[in-house]
């Protein structure tokens, strides 16, 4: 009896372990230092994404929810859109052949989360959750934006525009910085030293907003748990919002 309590106590685990796996009440644990800055929530029809492990192009059926650590780029071609949530729900809409770089870090031991995207060719549309003690910034070659919970838009060519609440734009080069408002734009010309800025109209917000409506159609929201180890060994869970695609 003892010797067949032995065989059947390692089958019984492994099914329970299969089953586990094959639920939705398994959540795989990150450890901290490992925990992912983003992830890319949707995307159509092709993004390519650059890693220092690997370089690969986003399949739809297998890469709905990749995530983006610290330096990892993230490409859209001449069609492509991209979705990208942050772990604190701020969300970056990409446009077609942009490309862009995530940088910074978000430690669950404190409440400190510094972030960075460097928008290297493109555009993207920001709606930054309001932060704490971090922060939330979008280089160019010439511009840097900082932001504490806004909606923004931002072309590599340092143009910014504002939507809703303030973002403060420095020019790369001389320093000089500006503080912008809902419908404000500011340029940064190309030697990076002066900053033009003024008032948008209506209608040329709606210009500027045009496109990045392409992900957000037939949309319903749903929350995931991240599961994650802490630097104390501590399981920590993080809710986040995420998007499908009605029927």
């Amino acid at each position: 009896m003892k010797k067949l309590f032995s065989t059947v106590t390692p089958l019984v685990l492994t099914v329970v372990l299969a089953s586990m796996l094959g639920s939705d009440l398994y959540k795989p644990v990150v450890v901290e230092q490992d925990r992912p800055l983003a992830i890319v929530r949707r995307f159509k029809p092709q993004v390519q994404l650059n890693s220092v492990e690997k370089r690969f192009v986003l399949d739809l059926t297998e890469n709905i929810g990749e995530q983006l650590f610290n330096g990892d780029t993230l490409s859209t071609n001449k069609d492509g859109y991209a979705l990208v949530i942050f772990m604190d729900n701020s969300i970056a809409k990409v446009k077609p052949e942009s490309m862009l770089i995530v940088q910074g870090e978000s430690l669950a031991s404190s409440k400190l989360s510094n972030r960075r995207i460097s928008l290297e060719n493109g555009e993207i549309f920001m709606e930054v959750e309001p932060l704490g003690s971090g922060t939330f910034e979008v280089a160019t070659s010439r511009s840097l934006a900082s932001v504490k919970g806004t909606k923004f838009g931002t072309k590599s060519y340092g143009y910014i525009w504002v939507e809703e609440g303030q973002v403060d734009v420095t020019a790369t080069n001389s320093g000089q910085t500006i503080s912008l408002f809902e419908k404000m734009f500011a340029e940064v010309d190309n030697t990076g030293n002066n900053i033009n800025s003024g008032n948008l109209s209506d209608e040329e917000l709606d210009d500027l907003e045009e496109g990045y409506d392409e992900l957000d159609e037939d949309l319903i929201e749903r929350t995931i748990i991240l599961r994650f180890r802490d630097a104390n060994g501590q399981i920590r869970e993080i809710p986040i919002n995420m998007f499908e695609k009605g029927n």
